[in-house]
């Protein structure tokens, strides 16, 4: 308030719209910062009322100087009960497969705006909100009130209480507790993938892959039964639907030309369950074989044997070894006398040649060790007869 000299007089009336009446004259006010002249002052008690409501402000003012001031609905006194929800709290903040609901429970109270005293609201409706749950519920002569609500929905993350606008109670403020947290904790649950293979030759097929689906209970891990997995290892978007033991049984894999993996998963259908997912590595083997084999003695002391391999499936090898091997008969007792380390392409096949110490006759062939990803091979036998 703003006076060309000091203020000396200030009172203010609460005009009530609706009998058209003044129902209040406040004068008991206090300089509480600036100056008598240009300062802001306070009343110092409680003002007190017949009834709640809104009252229109009118001022009245004069200062040491004779100046007045007279000032009709300079603003509204809202006089009404503040009520709080200050003592709420929830019976839990993570969720979990045995503990899927949060109870919020506490008391509404109101402060009276001519005593200030607090007393319990009982017999008003408290809203509890969490997500897309909701529930109301009245509270008690105490004042106090509890609701559960349940935890249905991943974006449900918290849960708080308030007091609404009531119509029957205008002059009654609104309030709201805290919002309390909500983590949803799962549960683990895995997939056992049995494929009826793992390893099969070039273009061969895993006949069939069984999926057992569980969940880790609190006795250990059990079976969901009635679940469905899905996998896309099979040519098509492929689905089951696990039985009482949580088995479910998929089809033949297409053809396979190289290594692949069977893939299995579980898409949850419980907020409280994970997600879960198997994969399992097929090796597929790779066809090897020789394209031809030559034996031929170079001089009385020494074959030269050569030859060529073929690797007809979807790679091939980064090294070759070849290794050359004698037989005296050719029905067994077969030696390696000698290795080429790595056999070269040359526009037809993948070709190797090497000289061996050899006097007497006797029968040649070739190997080559492609275990596990590609096969074992043998040459045809090869016969050199003496010098």
């Amino acid at each position: 308030m703003t006076a060309p000299s000091a203020v000396k007089n200030v009172k203010v009336s609460l005009y009530s719209m609706e009998t058209q009446q003044t129902v209040a004259t406040v004068g008991n006010f206090e300089l509480t910062s600036g100056t008598a002249e240009n300062g802001t002052w306070k009343n110092r008690g409680r003002v007190q009322l017949p009834n709640l409501g809104s009252y229109r402000i009118d001022v009245s003012a004069s200062d040491e100087g004779g100046a007045t001031l007279s000032a009709a609905g300079v603003g509204y006194f809202y006089y009404a009960v503040q009520t709080n929800l200050n003592d709420t709290k929830v019976d839990r903040t993570t969720v979990d497969y045995q503990h899927r609901s949060v109870t919020i429970s506490g008391h509404l109270m109101g402060q009276w705006p001519g005593s200030g005293t607090i007393t319990p609201m009982g017999g008003l409706t408290v809203a509890v909100s969490s997500y897309m749950e909701y529930a109301e519920v009245t509270t008690a002569a105490d004042g106090s009130f509890s609701a559960t609500l349940p935890v249905t929905d991943q974006y449900q993350n918290s849960i708080e209480a308030a007091f609404q606008y009531d119509p029957n109670h205008v002059f009654y403020n609104q309030s709201s507790s805290k919002a309390f947290p909500i983590t949803v904790k799962k549960t683990a649950t895995k997939i056992v993938e049995t494929p009826s293979e793992r390893k099969v030759p070039f273009k061969g097929t895993v006949n069939s892959t069984s999926a057992t689906l569980l969940w880790n209970s609190p006795t250990g891990w059990q079976p969901l039964a009635g679940k469905t997995l899905g996998s896309n290892s099979f040519g098509d978007f492929v689905q089951r639907t696990t039985d009482a033991a949580g088995n479910a049984l998929f089809p033949a894999t297409q053809p396979l030309w190289g290594n692949f993996s069977i893939a299995v998963g579980w898409h949850s259908d419980d907020l409280f369950l994970a997600d879960a997912q198997a994969n399992v590595d097929i090796m597929v083997v790779q066809p090897a074989a020789f394209r031809s084999l030559t034996a031929t003695r170079s001089d009385a002391a020494t074959v030269e044997v050569g030859g060529s391999m073929r690797f007809d499936g979807n790679w091939t090898p980064g090294t070759i070894p070849v290794n050359i091997q004698y037989s005296a008969t050719g029905k067994g007792g077969w030696t390696t006398v000698a290795t080429v380390p790595n056999a070269r392409w040359n526009g037809e096949g993948y070709a190797f040649s090497t000289t061996a110490p050899q006097a007497g006759a006797g029968y040649w062939r070739a190997t080559y060790t492609g275990a596990p990803q590609f096969e074992n091979a043998v040459s045809q036998v090869v016969y050199v007869a003496a010098p």
